[in-house]
């Protein structure tokens, strides 16, 4: 007699997990959706990070280089194994007066190298990147945008 309630028992509590599981089951595979969702905006972001690096480490190696803001482009872009993103480069200089100046963002507001004078002391090239991406989630929550935007920026000094 003791044997056959004990067995009850365990039958009535195996059917309370398997209700409870059942009952948790939604959450916890919105919670794993979520974590996949949070890690691809978390890699896209890094990629439009690492292509914008790409492409002011090929800008900065010469005065050449840092004139070509199409190649610049062109590797932040081939870097990234995103398809749509798109890449700005610039350069531009300023003038070191001895006080350590470097290059500072945004590039595109410092004085065109032809056109600066520097006679107390010394003209400095700098190469800007700027990558930007779409990313389309894969699962559509309601409240949540369509789509979110992955943003890049690497200012680099020209090595001369």
């Amino acid at each position: 007699m003791v044997q056959h309630a004990n067995r009850k028992r365990r039958l009535r509590d195996s059917g309370q997990s398997m209700l409870e599981f059942a009952l948790m089951l939604p959450f916890l595979m919105l919670l794993m959706v979520g974590v996949i969702e949070i890690g691809r905006a978390i890699y896209y972001t890094v990629e439009v990070n690492h292509a914008a690096t790409a492409g002011v480490v090929y800008g900065s190696q010469n005065a050449t280089t840092a004139q070509n803001t199409g190649q610049m482009q062109t590797y932040a872009t081939s870097d990234a194994a995103i398809t749509g993103m798109s890449a700005v480069a610039a350069n531009g200089c300023t003038c070191d007066n001895g006080t350590g100046t470097s290059c500072t963002y945004p590039v595109s507001s410092m004085l065109t190298c032809a056109t600066i004078s520097c006679p107390s002391g010394q003209v400095v090239e700098c190469v800007q990147v700027t990558t930007q991406a779409t990313i389309t989630p894969i699962f559509h929550f309601p409240g949540l945008p369509m789509s979110y935007q992955a943003n890049g920026e690497a200012v680099m000094r020209v090595r001369k």
